[in-house]
């Protein structure tokens, strides 16, 4: 990308921010295939929907492409995706004599766990805060396909009934489902009658709007023909699905289980592990997703250089 900068060109001054497009996916996925990363926010499908909420831009340099936000606090702070560890640890001492100059502290959020020992040796002074409301949740693909023992009686049961009582079927995502997904979007919006959700709207209609310049994968229930559930995921690293986006009619018992199931049997069999994301603090999110029950928990941090 014409964009990337060298440090070495930089001294002395903040290389630009720009807005982030579709062009920019190739750079990304060029980095991300060199350093695979294990969060579900390091693709670049997660910078690009919730672009407007976190008011992310993103600047090129050293190799890395350095992502700038808001997070929830309204503090401004980065994102980092380096080549690899070398270069990773390089950009944030450049960052950090950059707001050093202006007499402030770099703030880093959603930081991987494998970089936090190595950060806290190149930065002693550091402050470090674990970031549970933004742990990613990993499950086993096969568990979440087979649903098989006894802690999954539960969902089997759900499943089994839904099975007998609605004529449905299963179908991956396509041009000629877009807009099927996007009316269920909107419904399910409406239902919710809570405004702080619009920006979760915006994403998904986001998703499903540049489902194909996103290469992303995902599959929806119809019943009697009508889409009544969909799920978007993607590859995140050479093991592991990321799931984006999953939103159902909650009218339908059974409904978010089948739809879970299914994606992971149609669309992420290949992969080893499926990561579901964070629950954000949500307590009844919190315990769905630990109802499935997870193989580990990816933990990111807050940092303070």
């Amino acid at each position: 990308m014409d964009k990337v900068t060298n440090l070495k060109t930089q001294i002395g001054m903040f290389p630009d921010f720009y807005e982030i497009d579709l062009r920019m996916k190739s750079y990304f996925d060029k980095l991300l295939m060199l350093n695979p990363p294990q969060a579900s926010e390091y693709n670049f499908t997660n910078i690009f929907i919730w672009r407007h909420l976190y008011k992310f831009k993103v600047c090129f340099v050293n190799d890395s492409i350095c992502i700038k936000g808001i997070d929830r606090n309204g503090l401004e702070s980065f994102m980092i995706i380096a080549k690899d560890t070398k270069t990773y640890l390089d950009t944030v001492g450049y960052l950090t004599q950059f707001y050093k100059k202006e007499g402030k502290s770099l703030n880093m959020f959603r930081v991987e766990e494998r970089y936090v020992e190595l950060l806290k040796q190149a930065f002693p002074s550091s402050v470090f805060e674990v970031d549970r409301d933004n742990a990613d949740y990993v499950y086993l693909a096969s568990d979440l396909i087979e649903l098989k023992g006894r802690k999954y009686d539960g969902k089997r049961n759900h499943i089994k009934r839904f099975e007998k009582k609605y004529n449905y079927e299963y179908l991956s995502i396509t041009d000629s489902l877009i807009d099927d997904c996007i009316r269920l979007t909107e419904k399910w919006y409406s239902s919710k009658q809570d405004p702080s959700l619009e920006p979760d709207i915006i994403a998904t209609k986001e998703t499903l709007k540049y489902f194909s310049e996103l290469k992303l994968m995902g599959g929806a229930i119809l019943i009697d023909g009508v889409v009544k559930a969909f799920s978007v995921a993607e590859r995140l690293n050479f093991d592991t699905a990321v799931i984006h986006i999953e939103k159902y009619d909650p009218s339908y018992e059974g409904l978010p289980q089948i739809i879970n199931q299914q994606l992971c049997k149609h669309e992420c069999s290949s992969f080893k592990y499926i990561n579901r994301e964070q629950d954000l603090g949500n307590q009844g999110l919190r315990q769905s997703k630990l109802s499935y029950h997870p193989i580990f928990l990816i933990n990111k941090y807050k940092v303070r250089i």
